[in-house]
Formats: structure tokens, C-alpha cells, sequence
């Protein structure tokens, strides 16, 4: 490396992660006012189990939610609760709440499994009790959706939260043959 390239290379290992961290400062000072101006003041908070993710995982739930919709399929953004990073990682809607995990458990499913398209994501849905399970199968950090049965139409929920997760959340190597 010359002369002339080492300046520009030490200005830009300093300034990048000088950058990082004025952007996690920055953040960390706007996101309460941010936050609590996009839920409905009649909706309480909802109580949520928080992943553990990795460092490089959590930069790219926090994209996820960071640009989440206000709304889906007309059921309004809820505050979540549960401890450091509850609102990075879920997501919560209506009331009963559907909620939205970044980092969800994966599942494993034969390749030729019934999968659902939405949006360009890929799904897999399992009845769970009061309702269904939906997990993304075709991205790198599984994104979850707890969806209760009182919603006819968990599709639309699906299909609202989808054009977020399909930015922010890359696509793995190894999903279903369905899911192309």
C-alpha cells in the first residue's frame, strides 16, 4: 500500500465506527419519543419473551422493526415489555395482540412441506392452541407470528409484516423448495 492510501484508510477506520456508535447514541436518545408516539394510548403493553440473539442478529431485527409498519391489516402497533431489547427484537398488533418475534426458534420442515408465499417471504404455519404459529423459512434469522384465533385471516397480518422482514431480514441458503 502507497503513501497516499494510508491516510484514507486510517480516516475511514476511524470514522465508521465513530459513525456506529453516534448512530447508537443518537438512537438510544430519539427512540422513547419516537416509540411512544406510534401506539395507540388505548392499548396497553404486552408482555413478550425477548430472543437471544448475536450481536450481528440484533443489528438486523432492529432494521426489521425500525421499519415496521404503524399498523397491520387495520390492527394497531402495541408497546412490548419484557426486559433489555423488547422493542428491537418483537413486534406486537391489535388486541388480543398478534406478536411478531425477530429471532424466533427456527423450524425445520421437509422440503417438500406446504409452505405459503406471501409477499415474498416464505412461511410455514402450525396450529397452536388459540390460534396459529407462522415462522419464515426461507431467511437467515427466523421471524415468528403469533397469531390468535380470533382472526379469521391471519394472511393479512402476514402480509403486512412481510415487506419489512423481505428488506431487512436476508435470505438463507437453505430454505424449502417451495419457497422459490
Amino acid at each position: 500500500m502507497g503513501k497516499a492510501k494510508l491516510p484514507a484508510v486510517v480516516a475511514t477506520a476511524v470514522a465508521v465506527p465513530v459513525a456506529a456508535v453516534a448512530g447508537v447514541v443518537v438512537f438510544n436518545l430519539i427512540e422513547p419519543a419516537a416509540e411512544d408516539s406510534r401506539f395507540d394510548e388505548d392499548l396497553s403493553a404486552v408482555s413478550v419473551e425477548v430472543p437471544r440473539l448475536s450481536d450481528e442478529d440484533a443489528v438486523v431485527c432492529l432494521a426489521m422493526t425500525a421499519q415496521a409498519p404503524e399498523s397491520v391489516a387495520e390492527l394497531p402497533a402495541r408497546p412490548v415489555e419484557g426486559g433489555e431489547h423488547a422493542s428491537e427484537f418483537v413486534l406486537a398488533y391489535g388486541d388480543p395482540a398478534v406478536v411478531a418475534t425477530c429471532g424466533a426458534e427456527a423450524v425445520e420442515v421437509e422440503d417438500t412441506a406446504v409452505v405459503y408465499m406471501l409477499d415474498g417471504v416464505c412461511w410455514f404455519t402450525d396450529e397452536a392452541g388459540d390460534g396459529t404459529e407462522w415462522v419464515t423459512v426461507d431467511r437467515r434469522i427466523p421471524v415468528g407470528v403469533a397469531v390468535p384465533a380470533d382472526y379469521e385471516q391471519p394472511v393479512d397480518v402476514l402480509n403486512g409484516l412481510s415487506g419489512a422482514i423481505g428488506e431487512a431480514v436476508p435470505v438463507s441458503e437453505d430454505a424449502p423448495s417451495g419457497c422459490s
